[in-house]
């Protein structure tokens, strides 16, 4: 219980709090009364003056400070601004840029290229000013590349499955089908994180090779780094980044106006991992790979209706890669996913979306995905391309699109042994003497030669004892009936010219030596050209073995 004798204390506590704060209030009151009256009477005395007082003009002047000592440096020369007419033949726009940049050039509309300043003026991004980004106008001067385009195009929509969907929850009924390309944007919320996706059956659909594309965002989190992990537990290696750089050309709300975010540098794009799955050679696999069709940067305005919508160009960049025509894509939207040649497993809030006489953007009927309908369309797309699930490859097509450079140097493969028997007669070039084996040569019933060990500095011929002769000639030759045996391949170098023609069973190539005369078997050295099997030369077996 609260004792009654404190609540007269406590009554009295809270009148002297009310009273001191009454009084504070009085006293600011009149401190603020007193600060107005002398405000009013400055002004008063201020509209009283009709001109500046003339004892503050007449002050003398302070003397300005003694000059610097000679020793120092002279100072840089005054730039006096070079004055610009004005030019009353220009808009109003070029006109005011023309006054507020020296280095504006009307005729160029441009300012030196210095489209960060113009962001910082107008809010333009620079990418705006990017030529002929749209895929309409990207080739308007490579008539060639419009061509391999075109023809892309009409081979892949002539090769492709009608176009399948399933909602996300009915994503274990594509088991056990397998697919070689999977594009996927991962819906990331408070309820699907790394790990949910990671728990994803993707390497279960994925082939062998295949090849995946995953959307991880702008690069201000941890999307590029978790991705490559994500990548790495399905068994994919990141071979690329695909990169979608945004334009506001439409949605430019002056300077300022772009959303606020916690990184260091307005974030004007997107990231997209490419992994591969197994091995794919571009010199070897051109019925699997296209390479170099396109670039790794997609530039697009996005879609207004749409914020999280990605470029539709990524299902071009797809197609003209890969040759493979079983396409699916994880996370689709309804409203712009459901594409010729993919099947669609579209998220979990768009799965009802999709009407019974749904169409896609191209006007292709949309069929809900039954797994025997899609395999009978995969058997007859591979029957048309020899048994694989791929889209064939024209000639015209093989000759306009990119090619691996051809790598210089050496051809062929190292570990090669040739053996010659016969009894004919080898005629070696030029100063150089050629040695070579004419009856001497050391051989067992296996046909293993027996070859003296060399240094390691050293290119081992596998040939021992030798007679050594030389002739100024153009060309050597043997004659007689011969046959060469070769085992393993053998990659042959050199320096200088020599002709080897053969005769006979003999085949015939052209070598080059370097050697010096009797000493050429020890020191000399083969190069230039590769071939499979031993070359044989007289009575003489000879081959290489290179590193």
């Amino acid at each position: 219980m609260t004792d009654t004798g404190s609540i007269p204390a406590a009554v009295a506590s809270t009148t002297d709090v009310l009273n001191s704060a009454n009084s504070l209030l009085t006293s600011h009151r009149e401190l603020l009364t007193q600060v107005r009256n002398s405000q009013r009477a400055h002004r008063r005395q201020l509209r009283a003056l009709s001109t500046a007082p003339n004892d503050l003009i007449n002050f003398p002047l302070i003397d300005s400070p003694a000059p610097s000592p000679l020793h120092s440096p002279p100072s840089s020369p005054q730039i006096v601004p070079r004055t610009r007419p004005q030019r009353q033949d220009l808009h109003p726009a070029k006109r005011a840029r023309v006054a507020r940049y020296a280095n504006y050039v009307p005729e160029e509309e441009t300012i030196r290229n210095d489209y960060s300043q113009r962001y910082v003026d107008s809010g333009e991004w620079p990418q705006n000013r990017v030529l002929g980004a749209e895929p309409s106008r990207r080739f308007e001067e490579y008539p060639k590349q419009q061509r391999l385009l075109s023809l892309k195009k009409e081979s892949v929509d002539a090769h492709a499955t009608p176009p399948f969907f399933l909602p996300f929850s009915h994503l274990s009924s594509l088991h056990p089908q397998k697919f070689d390309v999977i594009l996927l944007d991962p819906p990331f919320s408070s309820s699907f994180d790394w790990d949910d996706l990671q728990a994803l059956p993707v390497p279960s659909l994925a082939a062998d090779p295949s090849f995946i594309f995953m959307w991880v965002g702008s690069g201000a989190g941890e999307g590029l780094e978790r991705g490559r992990e994500v990548l790495a537990k399905w068994g994919y290696r990141r071979c690329e980044d695909v990169v979608w750089v945004k334009t506001n050309n439409t949605t430019n709300r002056g300077p300022g106006t772009d959303p606020p975010t916690t990184s260091l540098l307005t974030r004007t794009k997107q990231h997209c991992l490419m992994g591969i799955r197994g091995t794919v050679r571009r010199s070897t696999d051109s019925w699997f790979v296209h390479c170099n069709v396109d670039t790794d940067v997609i530039i697009w305005e996005g879609d207004a209706a749409d914020p999280m919508r990605k470029p539709p160009e990524m299902y071009t960049l797809i197609e003209n890669f890969c040759l493979g025509t079983r396409r699916l894509e994880l996370f689709g939207r309804a409203r712009s996913s459901l594409r010729r040649g993919w099947v669609t497993v579209l998220t979990a809030s768009d799965g009802a979306k999709v009407g019974e006489h749904a169409r896609t953007t191209e006007g292709d009927a949309v069929h809900s995905w039954n797994k025997d309908s899609w395999e009978e369309a995969t058997r007859h797309l591979a029957s048309l391309a020899g048994g694989k699930c791929v889209v064939p490859n024209s000639q015209e097509i093989d000759a306009l699109r990119p090619k691996s450079p051809m790598r210089s140097g050496n051809s062929g493969v190292s570990g090669g042994v040739g053996v010659a028997i016969s009894g004919g007669v080898g005629v070696g070039v030029g100063s150089a003497g050629v040695g070579m084996n004419v009856a001497n040569m050391n051989a067992d019933s296996n046909m293993n030669i027996q070859h003296n060990r060399r240094p390691p500095s050293q290119n081992q011929m596998m040939i021992s004892p030798m007679m050594g002769m030389g002739m100024p000639m153009d060309m050597g030759m043997g004659i007689g009936n011969m046959m060469g045996m070769g085992m393993g391949n053998m990659g042959m170098m050199g320096m200088g010219n020599m002709g080897v023609m053969g005769m006979g069973d003999m085949p015939g190539a052209a070598f080059q030596w370097v050697g010096d005369g009797d000493r050429l078997w020890e020191d000399g050295m083969m190069a230039g050209m590769g071939m499979s099997g031993g070359m044989g030369m007289g009575n003489a077996g000879m081959g290489v073995g290179g590193p």
